[in-house]
């Protein structure tokens, strides 16, 4: 492969895994919201209807602890789910896919690198050789000052 067909293929399917990506998110983004907003009107009803039954025989403080404990334990469950990274055999190909492609493209400005590199070392030996000659006519100037303040 040429380098600007390794790095065409590495972009088409750089941008094709991350339209997968996104659209995934999207549509988790969606379904979280609208089980969010169920969960609110269920949760507060069953939180009324919950702590009406448990208030008679365990006292108002305890039937709280007790409605209480439950949201916690809920609302850890629905943390570790949402923390929990998506996967698919399609998101797998795609990522192998990427690495090859981005290790084609790696191969393949190997000589474009080499030559960069050249060419840094050439400008830095030029800086040297300027600094230098610069170094040297300075003291030749100095020199010369130096015998006319003499003479």
């Amino acid at each position: 492969m040429t380098g600007m067909t390794s790095s065409k293929l590495y972009f088409r399917i750089a941008l094709l895994r991350r339209r997968v990506l996104l659209r995934q998110a999207i549509k988790r983004a969606v379904a979280g919201a609208l089980a969010v907003a169920a969960l609110i009107v269920a949760a507060g009803l069953l939180t009324y209807a919950s702590f009406q039954a448990l208030r008679v025989p365990l006292g108002d403080v305890l039937a709280a602890v007790v409605i209480a404990g439950v949201y916690l334990v809920i609302g850890l469950g629905l943390l570790l789910y949402t923390l929990h990274e998506p996967s698919s055999p399609e998101l797998d190909a795609l990522s192998e896919m990427e690495a090859a492609a981005l290790e084609a493209f790696g191969n393949d400005t190997q000589g474009l690198r080499s030559a960069i590199s050249a060419s840094a070392h050439r400008i830095e030996d030029f800086g040297s050789a300027f600094s230098t000659s610069f170094a040297i006519l300075s003291a030749l100037r100095r020199i010369l000052g130096a015998k006319k303040s003499a003479g």
